[in-house]
Parts: C-alpha cells; structure tokens; sequence
C-alpha cells in the first residue's frame, strides 16, 4: 500500500509540475486577473525549483494541452453518467444504478490513464538533477502530510 501511495505522490507531484507550468504560462498572459492564481503561483514556484528552461516549460504546456483535449469528451460523458445516476438512484432504479456506476469507474479510470500518461511524458522532460529534486519535494510533502495525520507520533528520521 505504501508503494502505491509512493507513486501516486510521485505522480501528483509531476502532475503539478506539468500543470502548473501550463496554469503559470497562461496567468501570465492573460494577466493577473485572468483566473488561475494559485496554479499560477504553483507553476512559477515549480519553475523556479526545479529551474525549468523556456523549451521544458512549452513542452510540458504541450503536453498537458494534449491531455486535456484527449480528457474533454470523457469528461462530459461523465457529467451526463452522473446525472443519469443520480436520476437513478432518485427512481430508486437499482439495476440502473449499478449499470452507471460501472460506467461512472470506467471514465473516471479513462481520465485518471489520460492524466497518469501526459504525467509520465513531463516527467520524462525533467533532467535527471531535476527528477531528483522533484523527489525531494515529494518527500517533504509527505513528511507535512504524517505529520498533521499523525500529530503526536515522532517524525520520519528522529532519533528515538
């Protein structure tokens, strides 16, 4: 189970990196009042960090504009299975509700490969110094996170 947590934290992380550099690339164009601000600050955060180049920037920006093309479609299949659920649970039609959801965790797993992929793509534009740093920001995070789960228990790495 850690190993999964592991790598969905990895993932997560790379996927901020790539959203927030496509999110930092549009704030900045569109302005400050454009929407967008806290991905806006994140992708310049990010940038920074791990000290991405103009052409790393635009090739994540690429790729997560990709993905988010692929993911459209899926998405609005999703918002209609979901309100056909919820129709559904309302008739109390249970052979219907069932149906849905197996249909709801199919798109929802469709978007979460779409993701998982252009993730795997930015995280492929990263050198490896980068990688590493990347990681290191991972562990920080999930060493904040055991900490406010876990408030009164040691932190990872304290001499006992």
């Amino acid at each position: 189970m850690s190993t999964f947590r592991s790598k969905f934290a990895a993932w997560t992380a790379v996927a901020a990196l790539g959203a927030a550099s496509l999110f930092a690339a549009q704030t900045s164009a569109n302005g400050p009042s454009a929407g967008h601000h806290r991905h806006g600050r994140m992708g310049a955060f990010l940038s920074s960090y791990l000290n991405l180049t103009p052409a790393q920037q635009a090739q994540q920006k690429t790729i997560f504009q990709n993905a988010r093309q692929s993911a459209m479609p899926v998405r609005q299949q999703l918002k209609q299975t979901r309100q056909s659920l919820r129709a559904a649970i309302q008739a109390n039609n249970s052979a219907q509700i069932q149906q849905l959801a197996a249909s709801e965790g199919s798109q929802v797993g469709q978007l979460a490969a779409i993701r998982s992929t252009a993730m795997a793509q930015a995280y492929q534009i990263l050198t490896p110094d980068q990688q590493q740093q990347l990681a290191k920001l991972r562990q920080a995070r999930q060493a904040r996170r055991a900490g406010r789960q876990n408030p009164g228990a040691p932190a990872a790495g304290a001499a006992n």
